[in-house]
């Protein structure tokens, strides 16, 4: 399981690929950047990040208003979003319209294209400069019904003169536990592959309780939530989440699917709040400050 970060420097495998048929394909999609807000005039002592599966963002009037209304959420710095998309008709991409309401910069990564023609990804909002895009294709499995071409985002967040990595991804949902670590180690791989040493991997993990039989009927229970905490904690990174509570927002399911794992960083606090109703996900927050003995890289 251990990927003995720090010890072994992978490669990246970054990429989108070339297409060679008549049409777009989901590996055509490049990301879209935006850098609409200058770096604040004062250095925060910690940063807030929150991670959030949208739902599609298909409500947004209600999104901006929860993450600006907020008393927990309109303090971020850093949003990661999931399950958020693009449509053509609408203008501009989800990403941007919220990025411009919350006056953010941000990176929208399309993982997929949808048969009306609109796409659907990954975002990364920040109040600081982003740079160092990278999407990381991960593992597909056939999932018998709705597989999906997975991603990560990778983005490096600029705070005066220190760099803080993230990865934003959104995993398949019916995998059992060897599986769901298997598209969970190009991540880790990725970070531990930089040079940067502070990092937080965060996103919906979809970590179900449950073993799957042909990836389609749920047949024992299983603690998958921990297995990812056991893999993150063995590469170095802290599991703030773990006796946190329940991320999606279904009385029969209480599950935490999401989560954000912090390495080479402080955890001040965090916090999960799942009477937020802009999505099916509760928002999860987490204030991290680099450790006063090191040094701006």
């Amino acid at each position: 399981m251990t990927l003995r970060c720090g010890v072994a420097a992978l490669p990246l495998a970054v990429l989108l690929l070339a297409n060679t048929g008549a049409g777009p394909t989901d590996a055509d999609l490049q990301p879209e950047i935006g850098r609409l807000a200058a770096p604040p005039a004062e250095l925060p002592a910690s940063l807030r990040l929150v991670s959030y599966n949208v739902h599609r963002g298909d409500n947004l009037p209600q999104l901006i208003e929860a993450l600006r209304a907020h008393p927990e959420l309109s303090r971020a710095d850093v949003f990661l979003l999931q399950e958020i998309e693009s449509h053509e008709a609408e203008g501009a991409s989800r990403a941007r319209r919220l990025a411009e309401a919350l006056h953010l910069n941000y990176v929208y990564a399309p993982a997929r294209l949808k048969p009306d023609g609109a796409t659907h990804g990954l975002a990364i909002l920040s109040r600081f400069p982003l740079a160092d895009i990278e999407v990381l294709p991960l593992k597909q499995f056939n999932l018998r019904y709705n597989t999906r071409r997975r991603i990560a985002l990778g983005a490096t967040v600029q705070v005066g003169e220190r760099r803080l990595r993230l990865y934003n991804l959104h995993l398949d949902t019916r995998l059992n536990t060897a599986d769901r670590l298997a598209q969970l180690r190009p991540v880790v791989e990725a970070a531990c592959a930089r040079p940067v040493q502070a990092v937080v991997i965060g996103g919906d993990f979809n970590t179900n309780a449950f073993r799957w039989l042909l990836h389609v009927v749920p047949i024992f229970r299983s603690n998958q939530a921990g297995a990812v905490d056991e893999l993150m904690q063995a590469n170095g990174f802290d599991t703030p989440f773990t006796d946190a509570g329940h991320t999606l927002r279904k009385r029969l399911l209480r599950l935490r699917l999401d989560s954000l794992y912090p390495r080479g960083l402080a955890v001040e606090g965090s916090g999960i709040d799942p009477q937020v109703e802009a999505s099916d996900h509760a928002p999860l927050w987490l204030d991290v400050s680099w450790p006063t003995a090191a040094a701006a890289e």
